[in-house]
Parts: structure tokens; C-alpha cells; sequence
């Protein structure tokens, strides 16, 4: 813009200099129309030269309000986009740290940029979760955009309503290509669904796909057989293929004990206790059981801990047998020795039993504390 400035200048310049140089004043006629404008060349350059200086100093004042407007504009969403990114950082590093209360306050009444929306709402559902909370939970998955609504199936599940994602999984699950973590999803909402038809010919596949491993499997056949009517348990477990059988084996025998058929399946039992690396799966196995008879398994397991009478887990399993004996002081008994810090949770109902029936009931409160 200068160096145009200064051409024009030059211009001028020669222009009102050459008439004087050649002894001339120098005229300048404009005409157009009906309109005619005559001055000395010395004027028309003058006039020249205040237009060409009114229009620099319009160009550097424009230049100077719009750059003041774009670094305030700029410095306006660079503070917005810091704060967007600042709320999604302390959401992540909330959830990294299982601090749900801190990710709400992160997340609850903040913005954040457009692709993390889906994950905003997905964290929030889980901070829900956490607070027991399934419907606030279901009303953010609800938000999440349908392209990523299957990223989000496991909290769907844990809400208590996988319907929004059961037609996608169930479709992926069939599919030849179908990935492990398809396949585990799509069998835990069969669960969830309590769709046991299903599942009896979904599980085939979950086993030739490796898609479970073995705690997974036992949390599934747990549900599996605990569904199923009394009557039924020893006929679904035939049904299953040897590969299944091998799988199912505990959570069946479970089911049995906790209807009280104790005495159908205490040959398995006693087979268990003759392995030792299968005495705290008796051990699980006793814990729900319903009052049953197996009293050759009681005089096994006792005759058994006469040569190991700090076997943990057989004593654990003989008080839960002699409960389901309604021997409660025997059990009260053999669970002042066998409870731990460790294993007090899981044998809980069964200890506070023994001991409320013992007439023993400060250990039974001492138990809650």
C-alpha cells in the first residue's frame, strides 16, 4: 500500500513539476457528462496527494479496529475451547481416580467440544451408575449420538435396560466376524433379559470362540442355573455338550445345593474333597446351600480335617454343611476358627446363621460391624 502510495506521489510530483520545467503553469480539465472540473495542474496534484493520504490513513485505521476485534475474538474462544478441554481432562482423570462426585462437578454444568460430547454424557451415566442412580443414567446414554451407542452397551447393561442395544449386538454377534467383546456383551444381555432359550444356543459359540474366560463363565452359568426351576437342573445339565459340562460343573451343582438336593449330588461332593485343589470350590459350592442331608460327606469332610485341621477351606465347608444339617453349634463352632478378615464377606450369611441359631447373637451383630 505504501509503495503504491508513493508511486502516485511520484506521479504527482512529476506531473506538477514538468509545466514549470518547460515554462508553462499547466492546466487540467475534467469533463464528463454536463459536469466539467478545470484547475492548475499544481491543484489537481495537491488534491491528488490529500486523497491518496485520506485513504492510507482510512486503510491503517480499518486495519488497526480489526485487528483489535480479531485478538479479542480469538483470545474470547481460546479461553472457551481452554475451558472445554480443562472440564473433559478433569472428567477423564475423575473417572481414572474413581472420584464420581469430582467428574459431576467437572462435567455436570460444563461444555465441552463437539467430539467429546458422546463422551461427556458416557461418563456422567457411569458417575450415575456409581450413585445407584439408573434413571439419570439412562437419560444421558439416551443423548449419546446412535453411532456410539454401542461403544456405551456396558453401562446400557448395568442400567438395567440394554433394549436401545440389543438389536446392533445381536446382529454384530451373528455375524462370522464377530469379536470377542461382541459376543460377551451380546451374551449378558441374553442374561440380563433372562433369555435362556437363547442362550442354551448362544453358548456353543461363546465356548469355540474362546469369547469368556473362566470367571466369566462362571458368572453366567451361575445366572443360568439359579434361573432354572428345581425340577430342571439336572436335565439342563445333561443337555450341555462335554465341553460345556466341564464349565458348568460348580454352578450346577450350586443350584443343586441351594434347593436342598444335596443328597443327588454328594457323590460329586466327596469327589471334590478327595482333590485338594477343588476344596474351596466345595467350600463355594456348601455356602448356598439350603437345608439338605449329606451326612457322608460331613464324616468325610471330618475325617479330613483330623489330618489337616488348618484346612481353611474344608473347614469353612463343613460349617456350612453342618448348617444345612441343622447342626448350628457345630457350625458356630467351626466358624470361630475358620473366619478371617478376608473370607468374612463372602461366608457372612452363613456365619451370622451359625450364630444367631446358636443363641450367639453378639457375634452375630459383631458380624454387620
Amino acid at each position: 500500500m505504501i509503495r503504491l502510495i508513493l508511486v502516485i506521489l511520484a506521479i504527482a510530483v512529476l506531473l506538477a513539476v514538468s509545466p514549470m520545467l518547460i515554462g508553462e503553469v499547466g492546466y487540467v480539465l475534467i469533463s464528463f457528462n454536463q459536469t466539467t472540473i478545470e484547475g492548475s495542474i499544481v491543484a489537481f496534484c495537491a488534491t491528488i496527494l490529500v486523497i491518496a493520504l485520506g485513504l492510507y490513513l482510512t486503510y491503517k485505521l480499518i486495519r488497526y479496529i480489526w485487528s483489535m476485534y480479531s485478538n479479542t475474538r480469538h483470545r474470547f474462544f481460546a479461553r472457551s475451547e481452554e475451558r472445554k478441554q480443562a472440564a473433559i481432562e478433569q472428567g477423564v482423570w475423575s473417572l481414572v481416580n474413581s472420584d464420581y462426585e469430582q467428574l459431576e462437578l467437572a462435567l455436570a454444568n460444563n461444555s465441552v467440544a463437539e467430539p467429546w460430547q458422546d463422551l461427556r454424557h458416557a461418563m456422567l451415566a457411569k458417575a450415575a451408575l456409581q450413585n445407584n442412580d439408573a434413571s439419570k443414567a439412562i437419560e444421558q446414554l439416551d443423548k449419546i449420538s446412535p453411532d456410539n451407542q454401542l461403544k456405551a452397551a456396558k453401562l446400557w447393561l448395568a442400567s438395567g435396560d440394554s433394549s436401545t442395544v440389543t438389536g446392533e449386538l445381536k446382529a454384530l454377534a451373528e455375524a462370522k466376524k464377530a469379536t470377542a467383546l461382541e459376543l460377551k456383551l451380546y451374551a449378558e444381555v441374553l442374561v440380563q433379559q433372562q433369555k435362556w432359550a437363547a442362550l442354551e444356543q448362544f453358548m456353543p459359540r461363546l465356548l469355540s470362540k474362546k469369547a469368556l474366560t473362566d470367571s466369566q463363565w462362571s458368572i453366567l452359568l451361575t445366572s443360568y442355573f439359579m434361573a432354572q426351576p428345581e425340577s430342571q437342573l439336572t436335565d439342563k445339565y445333561q443337555q450341555l455338550s462335554k465341553n460345556l459340562k466341564v464349565k458348568a460343573h460348580s454352578c450346577y451343582l450350586a443350584a443343586m445345593a441351594k434347593a436342598g438336593r444335596l443328597n443327588e449330588i454328594e457323590l460329586s461332593l466327596l469327589k471334590m474333597l478327595k482333590k485338594p485343589e477343588q476344596h474351596n470350590e466345595l467350600a463355594q459350592v456348601l455356602k448356598v446351600s439350603a437345608p439338605g442331608d449329606a451326612l457322608k460327606l460331613q464324616a468325610s469332610l471330618q475325617d479330613a480335617l483330623k489330618k489337616d485341621p488348618d484346612n481353611q477351606a474344608l473347614l469353612l465347608a463343613l460349617a456350612c454343611l453342618a448348617n444345612a444339617h441343622g447342626e448350628y453349634d457345630l457350625a458356630a463352632r467351626v466358624f470361630d476358627k475358620a473366619l478371617t478378615r478376608e473370607n468374612s464377606k463372602a461366608y457372612l450369611a452363613q456365619a451370622q446363621l451359625s450364630y444367631s441359631k446358636s443363641a450367639q447373637p453378639q457375634k452375630a451383630l459383631d458380624l454387620y460391624l
